[in-house]
């Protein structure tokens, strides 16, 4: 009974939020598209709507270490581990304007898959050739004009709570246009947040770390392959951490 209470004030307040903020999102669009090549002014929109959800839920315990290590006025490729759905909501709580790149389902949402094509999002299908030059291409048009990208390396969610192997887009993308990569490390999100009717599951206390930016002059010379693995080498040391510390 108490999950399905909650199950309910949480839906109120996403459908509170779409009703509210929706609008202006598409009004931001209309009256900035022309002049902001960036779409920054749309970007914080849609940061601070991602940010309500964790921020008005009382069951959603979010903590934010390193935060200071993302410079305002730097564009980065950010990247992250993937526990679940969950850590789609949370990553706006770094308060940093960015853009997706996504499996191309996630576009098919209704309403939210509407908005991020009009945020200049990228799609990717992964089984096409096709698909995956054109994420390159848009990846490094967004990277140059300005934009911070946010992408899984992984790809999928994990099914064990470990961190999976990384693909090497987010890595090529960083190197291609000399952008240092920032990697997040979440840790609390494991737990499903859904089941399969629709039910939010438990209170999650979740912890986002910023680990430290790695410049391009670093790894300038890596195999794309070795910075892959340096970078999820990094991030696993600091999830065995946060574990600890969090028993």
């Amino acid at each position: 009974m108490i999950s399905i209470i909650r199950s309910i004030i949480i839906w109120l307040i996403i459908l509170f939020t779409i009703l509210f903020l929706a609008p202006v999102f598409i009004i931001t669009w209309i009256f900035t598209v022309f002049f902001d090549e960036r779409l920054y002014y749309l970007s914080n929109v849609a940061l601070f709507w991602g940010s309500l959800f964790t921020r008005l839920s009382p069951w959603w315990h979010v903590r934010v270490f390193g935060k200071e290590k993302i410079k305002k006025d730097e564009v980065y490729v950010v990247v992250s581990n993937h526990q679940s759905l969950e850590d789609i909501i949370v990553m706006y709580r770094l308060g940093k304007p960015f853009r997706w790149v996504s499996k191309a389902e996630v576009f098919k949402i209704p309403i939210f898959g509407w908005l991020m094509n009009l945020s200049g999002d990228i799609k990717l299908k992964r089984t096409s050739k096709a698909s995956i030059k054109k994420m390159f291409v848009d990846g490094e048009n967004a990277l140059n004009k300005g934009c911070t990208l946010f992408i899984f390396p992984e790809g999928t969610r994990s099914r064990n709570g470990q961190i999976g192997n990384f693909k090497e887009g987010a890595f090529k993308l960083a190197q291609l246009t000399k952008k240092s990569i920032i990697p997040v490390v979440i840790n609390g999100t494991e737990p499903n947040l859904l089941n399969k009717a629709g039910v939010f599951l438990g209170t999650h206390r979740i912890t986002l770390t910023v680990l430290d930016e790695i410049p391009y002059s670093f790894f300038q010379n890596m195999d794309t392959r070795e910075l892959a693995n340096h970078v999820k080498g990094l991030m696993e040391s600091e999830l065995v951490g946060v574990r600890k510390n969090a028993e």
